[in-house]
């Protein structure tokens, strides 16, 4: 709240989310949780927050610090948080990673919020933790009724991501062109996340999460969805988001692309977007990395949503407050994801 109403935030405690150019930080949706769980660790231990991450590249050439309203523009700084830094890998002081150890990092919260004499502390995380951060006992000392607020707050997660980022130029263009191409000028988006995980070997390797015989009942859900919502057809597009460009070939996509009812990436763009953070090749995972963050973009601005059993799409959902999203692989049920 301070940042937000432009007053001044000083300490010379440090908090610094690490994820190295040569270590494993996880895709889309764990970055973003690891990095929202440590800016509300470093809110809780009354630390300066600051994001290092060179992988595959520098973080901000994509999302920027966000910056200050043009009612604020008196007031000293352009960035209402300025977290970006380099060379965290250099740092004196405590050094822990809890990728993959979700249990460890919460086990070790009440040392990290109250008990961390280190002036320096670099942590690298893929965890969702934000609200065993905010429920811990050290935690509700420090913040008081804050820390009470935060938790009751919906779409908590969409008001942080909000006040840590924004898309640079470069991503907000492409994100344009891409959900431009999605909506075709219809007035629903209903975007449908599939992940099979194992379908492009050529570009990441990852375990299997859905079979291609699967898509099917994604694409039924959508249309259920749209009976649910009172939808007319002719109203909405679909926007598919996919790591395997073998869903395009499938009966009943090829059906719905001949009623122009639905976008699967750009024209001439190829399956550029079909990359991982950190599973695929550094040629490739930098030459998609703005068609995959565009994808992600496009469903958070999407109306509705059917979803993978993943991270990508899941908190692409909750950046866009979306109100409509239901889970394609398990009875097309209905998921809320306005809690932290």
């Amino acid at each position: 709240s301070r940042l937000r109403e432009g007053k001044s935030v000083t300490t010379d405690r440090f908090l610094i989310y690490r994820c190295s150019a040569l270590g494993f930080c996880g895709g889309h949706g764990d970055r973003l949780n690891g990095i929202l769980g440590l800016f509300l660790l470093a809110v809780a231990s009354g630390r300066a927050f600051f994001i290092d991450a060179p992988r595959p590249v520098q973080w901000h050439i994509l999302l920027s610090p966000r910056r200050r309203p043009h009612a604020c523009s008196t007031l000293a700084g352009e960035f209402l948080l300025d977290w970006r830094m380099r060379g965290a890998v250099g740092a004196v002081g405590r050094r822990s990673n809890y990728n993959d150890r979700h249990n460890d990092h919460v086990a070790d919260l009440p040392w990290l919020i109250s008990g961390e004499s280190e002036r320096v502390v670099v942590l690298h995380s893929n965890q969702r933790t934000s609200i065993e951060t905010l429920q811990s006992v050290e935690a509700r000392a420090r913040l008081g009724s804050t820390g009470a607020s935060l938790l009751a707050t919906p779409y908590l997660h969409a008001h942080l991501l909000e006040l840590l980022f924004e898309p640079t130029p470069l991503l907000a263009n492409r994100h344009a062109v891409v959900s431009g191409a999605a909506r075709a000028g219809r007035k629903y988006l209903l975007a449908v996340h599939f992940r099979s995980g194992n379908r492009s070997p050529k570009r990441w390797s990852d375990p299997p999460r859905h079979s291609l015989s699967d898509f099917e009942s994604f694409l039924d859900c959508a249309e259920k969805v749209e009976g649910l919502l009172g939808w007319k057809d002719e109203e909405v597009a679909w926007y598919i988001a996919t790591d395997t460009t073998e869903v395009a070939s499938t009966p009943k996509f090829l059906e719905l692309q001949r009623r122009g009812k639905l976008a699967y990436l750009p024209a001439g763009h190829s399956d550029a977007s079909i990359i991982h953070l950190d599973r695929s090749p550094l040629p490739l995972a930098v030459e998609g990395l703005v068609d995959t963050w565009a994808q992600w973009l496009t469903i958070a601005s999407a109306d509705a949503a059917v979803l993978s059993a993943s991270n990508f799409g899941v908190t692409a959902a909750e950046a866009g407050r979306l109100r409509h999203v239901f889970l394609g692989p398990h009875g097309c049920l209905p998921v809320d994801v306005s809690a932290p």
